[in-house]
């Protein structure tokens, strides 16, 4: 999943791509169908679209210069290099962050 734009590159580690897959998964089963799955991939595009054009525009996290962006209940861990924007994990905001074990 890598998508250039404004000279960095987007890029999913594959425990953020591992994560993605399980939430799509749990919901295709919950729901019975894959709607709710579509409508939060675009959300999560959209949110990533503005994050290429604004790389530092996610909070910062305190762990080893990662930041995130909120789609609503998740959270897009990522950090900046000069050459990409890399996804690092995707995280439900109701569980504990202390939980949260982010690598690079």
């Amino acid at each position: 999943m890598g998508k250039r734009m404004v000279g960095r590159t987007l890029r999913w580690l594959s425990k953020a791509q591992g994560h993605l897959k399980d939430i799509l998964a749990f919901y295709q089963e919950r729901n019975g169908n894959s709607e709710y799955g579509d409508k939060l991939v675009d959300r999560i595009e959209n949110v990533l679209n503005n994050v290429i054009f604004q790389p530092y525009l996610g909070e910062r996290w305190t762990k080893r210069g990662f930041r995130f962006v909120v789609v609503t209940p998740f959270q897009l861990f990522y950090y900046v290099t000069k050459t990409e924007i890399v996804v690092a994990a995707i995280w439900d905001g109701r569980r504990d962050p202390k939980t949260l074990k982010l690598t690079r």
